[in-house]
């Protein structure tokens, strides 16, 4: 069957087993239909004649994995709580793991707290954020001249050559394998590396985290800790077993603050007033599993954060709209917002705006904000200008979210995306600062260590 006629098929939901809030059929406010008409299948990856099969037979996407892969009956049958964003109790509602299947074909986005609802009675307002002056412009703004499209545009390459980046699927795995000695090799290349530590931090589910850390000169556990971070896996929300290159989601903000890590470590930046965090974390799109078990281990550890900034979605210029760089306010820290406002000022070449995400969407920076630390969030345009998806890019968990994207609905731009690198320096070194006594040494006459 042609893929047209299967997608009309598809975009017919409802099972008898799924959970009442679960409602069948598709709106286009919920997901972009002509975009997953045009490019479920995708030229860029075969799928496997079987699973086009289990499509063509079953409506239900739960249906459909099982008929594939029935060893799974267990696991998608698994209790979890639920938040769904924007439609359903912030405490959440108990559905399974089949329901997360369905609720992502109707392009709803969730938080899964299952393993985190010791974090539920936890104050959703984010403790104090740290919010400086801006005064280190003679030490960020050297490290611009460091920022290279062509090393952001060879990341996205080999990122989105894996067939998709599903936290549960091997490709998921080998990606985060790769990313994580990509960053040990600019780490190994830094000439204050012996300041920097790489970690995974693994989960339950098979794909990783990735932690790379900067110490300041001394330790000190009283010293906030600065958290910059982007989410790695990817998923086509029509049915996982299908190709999701994640180009924008979020392979652009993995880039974007990559990017600005390599600037950072071969510059010889070590903080000086306390350690500076970028993470690249695993299943935000099974509902932030990922940055959840991480903001636990830090609660555990009783971290001080100062402060936290997402970065999702960094690429996408909507056509016919002057390129800007988003905060996000729903559920982030306001006054870290407005000092992030201020930030992107200074040091950004595009202007910032301020505005609000759908009802029905979120992103890792919740997890910080719902264990009581300040957390942001930038990204690549307005999504509540005009109608959906406002200046938001439109094949996001689909075949289609690639980095060729170029047509009536706008422009995937590395240019666009260096501006979001460079607010991520900023971010980092304004909170942290910077050790005068451990530099590289070539910038305003500052002697090396």
């Amino acid at each position: 069957m042609k893929a047209a006629s299967l997608l009309a098929r598809l975009v017919v939901i409802g099972s008898a087993t799924a959970s009442p809030l679960i409602e069948s059929g598709l709106t286009s406010a919920q997901l972009p239909l002509s975009s997953l008409l045009s490019s479920s299948v995708s030229t860029h990856h075969e799928v496997h004649p079987s699973i086009l099969s289990a499509l063509d037979s079953f409506n239900d996407p739960v249906d459909a994995l099982l008929s594939l892969k029935p060893e799974l009956e267990e696991l998608m049958a698994e209790q979890r709580l639920i938040w769904v964003f924007g439609d359903g109790p912030r405490e959440g509602l108990w559905m399974t793991e089949g329901d997360k299947l369905r609720l992502r074909r109707q392009g709803k986005q969730f938080m899964d707290l299952t393993e985190s609802q010791d974090m539920l009675a936890s104050s959703l307002t984010a403790g104090h954020a740290n919010t400086p002056n801006i005064t280190h412009q003679r030490y960020i703004r050297p490290v611009f001249a460091d920022l290279k499209t062509s090393n952001m545009h060879d990341v996205l390459v080999k990122a989105t050559s894996f067939f998709n980046r599903y936290y549960h699927a091997e490709t998921g795995v080998q990606s985060a394998r790769w990313l994580h000695g990509h960053i040990a090799e600019i780490i190994a290349k830094s000439p204050v590396g012996e300041f920097i530590s790489l970690e995974y931090h693994t989960h339950r589910f098979p794909q990783p985290s990735i932690i790379a850390r900067f110490e300041p000169p001394i330790r000190n556990a009283s010293l906030p800790l600065t958290i910059i971070g982007a989410h790695q896996d990817s998923a086509n929300y029509l049915f996982p077993l299908l190709p999701a290159p994640g180009a924008d989601d979020d392979m652009s903000g993995s880039t974007s603050i990559l990017e600005a890590f390599r600037a950072l470590a071969l510059r010889g930046f070590i903080p000086q007033n306390g350690p500076v965090e970028f993470h690249w974390y695993a299943a935000e799109e099974a509902g932030l599993l990922g940055s959840q078990e991480i903001v636990a281990y830090k609660k555990g550890q009783g971290a001080s954060i100062g402060a936290m900034i997402e970065f999702d979605m960094t690429a996408f210029v909507a056509r016919n709209t002057t390129p800007h760089i988003v905060l996000l306010e729903n559920d982030a820290d306001d006054s870290l917002t407005k000092w992030v406002a201020k930030l992107a000022e200074e040091y950004a070449d595009i202007p910032v705006k301020t505005s609000s995400l759908g009802a029905g969407a979120g992103s890792d920076y919740m997890s910080w904000t719902r264990g009581g630390y300040p957390a942001s969030f930038a990204a690549e345009g307005d999504p509540l200008s005009g109608g959906f998806p406002g200046e938001f890019d439109g094949y996001i968990h689909t075949a289609k979210d690639r980095m060729d994207i170029d047509d009536e609905t706008g422009k995937f731009s590395l240019e666009h995306m260096l501006e979001f690198s460079k607010l991520a320096i900023a971010f980092a070194v304004e909170q942290a600062g910077w050790s005068d006594k451990h530099t590289r040494g070539d910038d305003n006459k500052r002697s090396a260590w």
